[in-house]
Protein backbone atom coordinates (compact mmCIF):
# COMPACT_ATOMS: atom_id res chain seq x y z
CA UNK A 1 0.00 0.00 0.00
CA UNK A 2 1.61 3.54 -0.81
CA UNK A 3 0.83 6.20 1.10
CA UNK A 4 1.92 10.13 0.97
CA UNK A 5 4.21 9.56 3.70
CA UNK A 6 6.27 7.15 1.57
CA UNK A 7 7.30 9.78 -0.94
CA UNK A 8 8.12 12.46 1.51
CA UNK A 9 11.29 14.11 1.82
CA UNK A 10 13.09 17.58 2.53
CA UNK A 11 13.22 20.03 0.08
CA UNK A 12 15.73 22.61 -0.14
CA UNK A 13 14.40 26.11 -0.40
CA UNK A 14 15.39 27.70 -3.80
CA UNK A 15 17.49 30.39 -1.89
CA UNK A 16 18.93 29.38 0.69
CA UNK A 17 19.97 32.76 2.11
CA UNK A 18 17.49 34.71 4.53
CA UNK A 19 16.06 37.10 2.87
CA UNK A 20 18.12 40.59 2.55
CA UNK A 21 20.99 38.50 3.23
CA UNK A 22 23.13 37.99 -0.01
CA UNK A 23 26.12 36.50 1.38
CA UNK A 24 28.81 39.69 1.37
CA UNK A 25 28.75 41.04 5.59
CA UNK A 26 31.24 43.66 4.96
CA UNK A 27 29.55 46.91 5.04
CA UNK A 28 31.46 50.18 3.42
CA UNK A 29 31.61 53.58 5.16
CA UNK A 30 29.09 55.78 3.97
CA UNK A 31 31.96 58.33 2.91
CA UNK A 32 33.75 56.04 1.19
CA UNK A 33 30.63 55.25 -0.53
CA UNK A 34 30.06 59.34 -1.62
CA UNK A 35 33.77 60.01 -2.17
CA UNK A 36 33.50 56.97 -4.67
CA UNK A 37 30.43 57.89 -6.23
CA UNK A 38 31.89 61.29 -6.77
CA UNK A 39 35.62 59.74 -7.77
CA UNK A 40 33.80 57.39 -10.67
CA UNK A 41 32.33 60.28 -12.10
CA UNK A 42 34.94 63.62 -11.79
CA UNK A 43 38.42 62.11 -10.77
CA UNK A 44 39.19 59.08 -13.25
CA UNK A 45 42.37 60.34 -13.83
CA UNK A 46 43.35 61.78 -10.37
CA UNK A 47 46.77 60.80 -9.07
CA UNK A 48 45.89 60.86 -5.62
CA UNK A 49 45.06 57.24 -3.88
CA UNK A 50 41.86 56.85 -2.52
CA UNK A 51 42.87 57.97 1.24
CA UNK A 52 44.27 61.06 -0.13
CA UNK A 53 40.81 61.67 -2.33
CA UNK A 54 39.23 60.82 0.97
CA UNK A 55 41.72 63.13 3.42
CA UNK A 56 40.85 66.21 0.47
CA UNK A 57 37.19 65.83 0.86
CA UNK A 58 37.06 65.58 5.09
CA UNK A 59 39.42 68.49 5.35
CA UNK A 60 37.32 70.71 3.21
CA UNK A 61 34.11 69.11 5.10
CA UNK A 62 35.55 70.41 8.56
CA UNK A 63 36.42 73.81 6.78
CA UNK A 64 33.02 74.21 6.00
CA UNK A 65 32.03 73.38 9.36
CA UNK A 66 34.27 75.69 10.98
CA UNK A 67 33.46 78.57 9.20
CA UNK A 68 31.54 80.92 11.21
CA UNK A 69 28.73 81.08 9.23
CA UNK A 70 28.25 77.38 9.05
CA UNK A 71 25.40 77.01 12.32
CA UNK A 72 23.47 80.19 11.46
CA UNK A 73 23.23 80.77 8.04
CA UNK A 74 23.52 76.87 7.00
CA UNK A 75 22.81 73.90 9.57
CA UNK A 76 20.60 75.49 11.59
CA UNK A 77 18.56 77.60 8.90
CA UNK A 78 15.26 76.00 7.75
CA UNK A 79 15.09 78.41 4.55
CA UNK A 80 16.27 75.59 1.57
CA UNK A 81 16.81 78.36 0.04
CA UNK A 82 18.84 80.76 2.04
CA UNK A 83 20.58 77.47 2.99
CA UNK A 84 21.76 76.60 -0.25
CA UNK A 85 23.03 80.75 -0.81
CA UNK A 86 24.69 80.14 2.54
CA UNK A 87 26.18 77.10 1.64
CA UNK A 88 27.90 78.63 -1.74
CA UNK A 89 28.61 81.46 -0.01
CA UNK A 90 30.64 79.16 2.69
CA UNK A 91 32.03 76.64 0.11
CA UNK A 92 33.11 79.75 -2.04
CA UNK A 93 35.24 81.22 0.85
CA UNK A 94 36.73 77.84 2.14
CA UNK A 95 38.22 77.31 -1.70
CA UNK A 96 39.57 81.21 -2.15
CA UNK A 97 41.60 80.60 1.28
CA UNK A 98 42.94 77.33 0.13
CA UNK A 99 42.86 77.99 -3.18
CA UNK A 100 47.13 78.19 -2.70
CA UNK A 101 47.20 74.64 -1.54
CA UNK A 102 44.63 73.00 -3.50
CA UNK A 103 45.29 74.73 -6.73
CA UNK A 104 44.61 72.17 -8.78
CA UNK A 105 41.60 71.38 -7.03
CA UNK A 106 40.92 74.92 -7.20
CA UNK A 107 41.26 75.49 -10.57
CA UNK A 108 39.07 72.55 -11.75
CA UNK A 109 36.30 74.36 -9.40
CA UNK A 110 36.49 77.80 -11.08
CA UNK A 111 36.53 76.21 -14.90
CA UNK A 112 33.88 74.01 -14.24
CA UNK A 113 30.75 74.78 -12.75
CA UNK A 114 29.27 70.77 -12.99
CA UNK A 115 32.39 69.68 -11.25
CA UNK A 116 31.79 72.84 -8.88
CA UNK A 117 28.10 71.22 -8.46
CA UNK A 118 28.94 68.34 -8.04
CA UNK A 119 32.22 69.25 -5.63
CA UNK A 120 29.57 71.09 -3.75
CA UNK A 121 26.56 68.64 -3.63
CA UNK A 122 29.17 65.47 -2.49
CA UNK A 123 30.16 67.91 0.44
CA UNK A 124 26.53 68.91 1.39
CA UNK A 125 26.24 64.92 1.63
CA UNK A 126 28.90 64.88 3.95
CA UNK A 127 27.90 67.31 6.38
CA UNK A 128 24.24 66.57 6.22
CA UNK A 129 22.88 68.10 9.88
Amino acid sequence: MYTSQDNLKELEPQNSNVRGVHGDTTQEDPLDLIIKSFNERWFQGWDLTPEEQRVKFVTLAQSIQAHPDFKDKYSENQDSQNREIAFRKIFDEVMAKQRKSELDLYRLISKDDAFKTAMQDTLKRMIRP
